[in-house]
């Protein structure tokens, strides 16, 4: 059982405009985290402190390290998919050129088995192919794997070894020929060989609704194991007690009706979290909690927001994180630290643009003198690339603004949604989030 007296806490990490996306902990103490700004952050006192280690105009989405030198960071922009560190990343180099070319479109999910082996999985894009990259020599070379056969999209992997591995995502009918995430449902795919066969074992699973998909798995020992199941509209999870040779999906029954789930994290079998965009608007946040094994949900709210990933230390567990709004710490006492050693963006947008628009919108910023170069970019919710709206070396000083016509890079207009505009200047990155009306 763990500790009564453990309890979740913000920690000092920046909060992102859209989220944090993804944590890994080497021990307690020293961790690194991604977010929608595009930063690399790393703490090594248990989030009192963080560091930017790196800033640049990708969206980041995953991060993995084999040791407290040499680890990886995975991304959603085109050539510019994975970054790989061996210095505890002081240095990120970029290593998009070494990728096969049969290498997944975006980065969604990574495994770090060891200082050789690491697995990355996607897409969470159901019009592009899903498809596996992997390395057995530490990241000198890497082999794709082409996963059209057992699924639609991919989004998060975990492997227990080099051979033995599990990746989720979902699978539309093959009779469709240009399916949409409204069109799919569930996978969760198992192989013994390292990849070169898989098995769905939720196949036999009849009861999913179309519109549902994995997102994050977790197992807390060789037994048992949890995945979060992405749906608009509905929240649930699938949980294995058998070392996944039987998956049962059990709603989220919580009074708030927690849907879009995202994040799970379980302490033992009976206690945990799950977190995400919360509804269907991508709006809500919420949180839930179990006490006995995902059968009933009451709402967590308190403990943070908008939450991706959890990652666990101890068995029992004695300290957890949670990306989110900012990353999350689940210890006995909270973590504190001077403001000034906080890292924070500058403000050099002057508004916020209104939070919602229906045919164009305003960007106004402010730009100090002898700036070197200033963009605007902007991505969907689902971390898609849509518009590069500024991009200009020099720059005078002062007020600037650039109206959004709603439209992406090729003039097209976009659905309706969320999406998200980052200003960079020269490397300092400030990010909102808008929402484009029918």
């Amino acid at each position: 059982m763990t500790s009564v007296n453990l309890q979740w806490f913000p920690t000092n990490a920046p909060i992102a405009s859209s989220r944090t996306d993804d944590i890994w902990f080497i021990d307690a103490l020293v961790g690194w985290a991604v977010n929608s700004n595009g930063q690399i952050i790393k703490t090594t006192d248990g989030g009192n402190t963080w560091e930017q280690q790196l800033q640049d105009s990708v969206y980041l989405r995953c991060i993995g390290f084999a040791n407290p030198l040499k680890g990886w960071a995975g991304t959603l922009t085109a050539g510019k998919r994975l970054y790989s560190t061996t210095d505890g990343g002081q240095h990120w180099q970029l290593i998009d050129n070494i990728l096969p070319e049969l290498a997944p479109s975006a980065i969604c999910g990574l495994s770090v088995v060891n200082e050789s082996v690491v697995y990355g999985s996607g897409t969470n894009f159901p019009n592009r192919p899903p498809r596996i990259v992997k390395t057995i020599d530490g990241g000198a070379t890497w082999t794709a794997l082409d996963m059209s056969e057992y699924a639609t999209l991919l989004v998060d992997n975990y492997f227990m070894n080099e051979d033995c591995g599990w990746v989720v995502g979902g699978k539309a009918d093959p009779t469709i020929t240009n399916p949409s995430r409204d069109d799919v449902i569930p996978v969760v795919l198992y192989t013994e060989d390292g990849g070169k066969t898989w098995v769905n074992r939720v196949a036999d699973i009849t009861s999913f609704p179309l519109g549902e998909w994995g997102w994050k798995i977790q197992f807390l020992n060789a037994n048992v194991g949890f995945v979060s199941l992405e749906n608009f509209n509905q929240g649930a999870i699938l949980k294995t007690i058998d070392g996944g040779k039987i998956w049962t999906r059990l709603r989220i029954n919580d009074p708030q009706g927690n849907a879009n789930l995202e994040g799970i994290g379980f302490v033992d079998e009976n206690q945990g979290w799950v977190g995400g965009w919360g509804d269907a608007d991508f709006e809500g946040g919420f949180s839930s909690e179990t006490k006995d094994g995902g059968k009933n949900w009451q709402d967590a709210n308190q403990i943070g927001q908008f939450i991706n990933r959890f990652r666990f230390f101890g068995n029992p567990v004695t300290v957890g994180y949670a990306s989110g709004k900012t990353v999350y710490k689940y210890s006995t006492a909270p973590v504190t630290a001077p403001v000034v050693e906080r890292v924070a963006p500058l403000r050099f947008l002057t508004t916020n643009a209104p939070e919602q628009f229906e045919k164009a919108v305003t960007i106004e910023y402010t730009l100090p003198e002898n700036v070197n170069k200033v963009t605007i970019d902007i991505w969907n919710q689902f971390g898609a690339y849509v518009r590069q709206l500024v991009d200009e070396t020099h720059p005078s000083a002062g007020q600037k603004s650039v109206v959004w016509d709603g439209k992406n890079d090729a003039g097209e207009f976009l659905p309706p949604g969320i999406f998200i505009y980052r200003l960079t200047v020269d490397g300092n990155a400030e990010s909102r989030v808008i929402r484009l009306k029918a």
